[in-house]
């Protein structure tokens, strides 16, 4: 911090303010403290910031006092030089070159000068190509800036003379301000601060005859500076392995780093000052945080009734009355297959109803016959899947059919087999073939080799 004075010594030294009310708020707060302390940062008039102090002052005299004993730096545009003309009262400008070399900083000392190096390169020859491209007197973006502003003033201007008048605002606020064209100063000191005309300024320049803008504008911000900021050029390098070897007599290893697990951090700690926070509904009735007009307690019934007529009543979230169940038509489609019951599960249904109207002695005889049928079936079944592996075919034999007997009757089912010669047989040969030794799965002879 000593070494600006030194290195510039007739350089004047600014404090950002969004750190200033950041370290504020740590100790202060309240809203008084919100509503003046950043209006008597961006006052430009020593009458203004005076009276913004003056209103926190009287509230907290401990807060003033730790400004001026903490902060002494320049923080409001009041006292700011007419030299630099610069108005900003933050470094956003450090904060955005911080922003754009982040992913560099990571590497070697030599590494990031190199890549800084290659980054303005580029910016520069960029600059360049569209400085070509600019014609007039100012730069585009602030004459265009200057014309908006003109078309939405509320000013009236009572001339003195040709290159001074008096300009104040229409409907009577009580402040008027001097502005002399020839001098290019206005009593809000806006104008020699940042170098543009102020809107006191432009209401008198667009009340004259020939009287053009541009004229008006600091050569700060003409097309020719801008074009010789960026007229030098930042030469060329050859790569890393390729540059001159040091004999200094020493080589600087680098800094031995100690792993931590994770994943390695690119950006800073942030504390609570920088967080995000969740910001609150203003109420433009009563000007306080945290709820709605039509909620508001300390306004008036007839400034509630005006702000109903003017946005409507408040809106209620409606509760859907349909449900959210939605039947599925005739032609939907559905989620799964559907398939039909067997008939072997009925048959073993059937049979457990009958068994549980008979004895248990009964159940007990008929259970022994079902397991014995059903071992039957089991070795039908394998003779018939035997019987198909021999046949060579892929489709198996034709399949028994058994119905249910009521329960009266013995437990017994009638077969009926479907004939060869079936028409729904028809893929099949009518002709059976003998069985091959090769197609069958285990060969009951040896064969000669």
């Amino acid at each position: 911090m000593a070494g600006v004075g030194e290195v510039f010594p007739g350089a004047e030294h600014r404090e950002c303010m969004f750190h200033l009310v950041r370290n504020f708020k740590k100790r202060y707060n309240g809203n008084v403290f919100y509503e003046h302390l950043w209006a008597a940062a961006y006052s430009w008039n020593p009458y203004l910031f005076e009276k913004y102090w003056v209103a926190m002052e009287r509230e907290k005299p401990a807060a003033t006092n730790y400004i001026r004993k903490c902060h002494k730096k320049l923080w409001t545009r009041s006292q700011f030089s007419t030299i630099s003309k610069v108005d900003y009262v933050t470094n956003n400008l450090a904060e955005c070159l911080n922003n754009w070399i982040k992913h560099h900083k990571s590497m070697n000392l030599d590494d990031v000068m190199d890549n800084i190096r290659k980054m303005l390169m580029c910016k520069w020859n960029q600059r360049r190509k569209i400085s070509k491209k600019f014609y007039g007197l100012i730069l585009p973006h602030i004459i265009k800036d200057l014309n908006e502003k003109s078309r939405e003033l509320n000013l009236e201007v009572e001339e003195c003379s040709e290159d001074v008048a008096e300009v104040t605002a229409m409907g009577g606020s009580g402040f008027w301000f001097v502005v002399n064209l020839q001098e290019r100063t206005c009593s809000c000191r806006k104008w020699q601060v940042s170098g543009i005309p102020c809107k006191h300024a432009l209401a008198f320049i667009t009340s004259l005859t020939d009287a053009p803008i541009e004229s008006y504008v600091e050569m700060y911000y003409s097309v020719d500076k801008f074009r010789v900021a960026y007229s030098e050029l930042i030469p060329a390098m050859e790569d890393k392995s390729q540059w001159p070897k040091s004999t200094h007599g020493f080589f600087m290893h680098p800094p031995l780093l100690k792993t931590v697990a994770g994943r390695p951090k690119t950006e800073r700690h942030k504390d609570n000052g920088n967080k995000k926070r969740k910001r609150q509904h203003k109420c433009p009735i009563c000007e306080e945080l945290g709820h709605h007009w039509h909620s508001c307690k300390r306004g008036k019934p007839e400034d509630i009734e005006a702000m109903k007529a003017i946005k409507g009543p408040p809106k209620k979230k409606a509760k859907s009355a349909h449900s959210s169940i939605v039947p599925l038509e005739d032609d939907a489609p559905t989620a799964t297959m559907s398939f039909p019951p067997s008939q072997n599960l009925e048959t073993i249904t059937n049979k457990r109803k009958n068994s549980d109207d008979c004895t248990p002695e009964a159940s007990r005889s008929q259970s022994m016959e079902i397991s014995s049928k059903t071992k039957g079936k089991q070795k039908k079944t394998s003779s018939a899947l035997s019987k198909c592996s021999r046949s060579g075919s892929n489709q198996p034999e034709p399949l028994s059919i058994e119905q249910p007997v009521a329960a009266t009757k013995k437990v017994a089912a009638t077969k009926k087999k479907v004939p060869v010669d079936s028409p729904c047989m028809g893929t099949r040969s009518k002709k059976t073939q003998p069985p091959s030794p090769v197609m069958s799965t285990r060969s009951k002879r040896r064969l000669s080799l």
